[in-house]
């Protein structure tokens, strides 16, 4: 329980907040080795407020390390070679947490190619090595400068072409002869295949940002038809709807909102509909052939 001198003693504390708790930042001044896993605010959790940040200088300083004693059998990206696994993808070090995973398994021993026992690695070592590994996992997402896109052109541009005139159902909505004219020579293979798998911006269902260094097209709006039980239907572009409540803005600029009940009837019209209702049943080949046909229109 709580007294006196223990609230005291929390509020004197920097705090974060992480899923609606509290919780004491460590003392200012500790240096990485004291940085475990206790440290982490969200210890036992997920999400962003549970992800390591990389200590790019502690990160150079386990470079040697990784080295002297793993580079041979892990490779220089740490990706893997023929006589090691990718460490990239080692859930021991995407689940570490300054050596909160790796440590332990450090601990039980392990062949580096010096002949050195992992045992005697310090918590030092173990700490500024798992930034290491952070930070070559990081260098695998888009937004950094290390990433290059893997060749993506692998389809049959014939599949492709008669999956956006059948199954696809692409051609209700587009034309290789009219809106996608050319779009071949605009784009690259990677910037088509993000255009029309989230062509709401780059995130899925509006989200942010275009990938793949292309701009995302300006948003459509998601339209409403509100009728209510009495009086006449009304449509406008949605603002927000829940499971209580249904807000748009009509034409002349006037937000109108309405409490959800069974008697109001609301259609939503969402240009980008088809595109998300094709994610549920798009394969790997049909997404590989559309793009290679696509990337023919030029």
């Amino acid at each position: 329980m709580f007294n006196i001198f223990t609230l005291r003693t929390w509020r004197a504390l920097p705090v974060v907040a992480c899923a609606g708790v509290l919780f004491a930042q460590p003392p200012a001044g500790r240096g990485v080795a004291a940085q475990t896993a206790a440290d982490a605010p969200c210890r036992g959790g997920r999400g962003p407020c549970d992800q390591q940040v990389v200590d790019r200088a502690a990160a150079d300083r386990g470079r040697p390390l990784y080295a002297a004693e793993c580079v041979n059998c892990h490779g220089a990206l740490a990706r893997g070679s023929d006589g090691g696994p990718n460490l990239v993808r080692s859930l021991v070090v995407l689940k570490d947490r300054v050596g909160s995973e790796l440590g332990p398994f450090l601990k039980k021993g392990h062949k580096t190619q010096s002949g050195a026992s992992t045992t005697t690695f310090t918590v030092t070592q173990v700490a500024e090595l798992s930034h290491f590994l952070k930070q070559r996992v990081n260098d695998t997402f888009r937004g950094s400068p290390l990433f290059r896109p893997g060749d993506i052109l692998v389809g049959d541009a014939k599949a492709g072409a008669a999956y956006f005139a059948g199954d696809g159902k692409c051609a209700g909505c587009h034309s290789p002869t009219g809106d996608l004219t050319g779009i071949g020579g605009r784009m690259t293979p990677v910037q088509l295949q993000q255009r029309f798998m989230f062509p709401g911006g780059g995130g899925g269902r509006g989200g942010r940002g275009g990938r793949g260094g292309v701009a995302p097209p300006a948003r459509k709006p998601v339209t409403l038809t509100v009728t209510p039980a009495s009086g006449p239907a009304m449509t406008g572009e949605l603002v927000m709807m829940d499971d209580f409540f249904v807000t748009m803005r009509a034409s002349s600029g006037e937000l109108q909102t309405w409490k959800r009940t069974p008697s109001l009837k609301v259609v939503k019209i969402d240009p980008h509909q088809a595109h998300y209702d094709l994610l549920d049943r798009i394969t790997d080949k049909n997404m590989h052939d559309l793009t290679a046909y696509l990337e023919t229109l030029k």
